[in-house]
């Protein structure tokens, strides 16, 4: 019965604790293209467009950074309850 508590006990500290693990919480730098009220000319546009593509890749590359840690941090987390699985399961049994 210990032995489940503990499991248990761990389990919901390691949900709780990354919401607490960050205090600064990353955002992008990326920076938005403002459309003009009038294009003057095709290059503008084109130059606008460019301007769109470049900002919604810097969102992606973001984006998916911030996936990257945070499957590093579950996994983390995952790794630790196993862990402490195998040494209740095996060193103290």
């Amino acid at each position: 019965m210990r032995v489940i508590f503990l499991i248990c006990l761990v389990f919901f500290i390691s949900i709780i604790t990354p919401a607490s693990a960050d205090i600064f919480t990353p955002s992008h730098s990326c920076s938005k293209p403002y459309k003009p009220i009038e294009f003057n000319d095709q290059h503008e546009i084109d130059n606008f467009m460019n301007e769109v593509e470049a900002y919604k890749q810097c969102i992606s590359d973001f984006v998916e950074e911030q996936n990257d840690a945070a499957r590093k941090h579950q996994n983390a987390a995952e790794e630790a309850i196993d862990e402490w699985n195998n040494y209740v399961n095996y060193e103290l049994n």
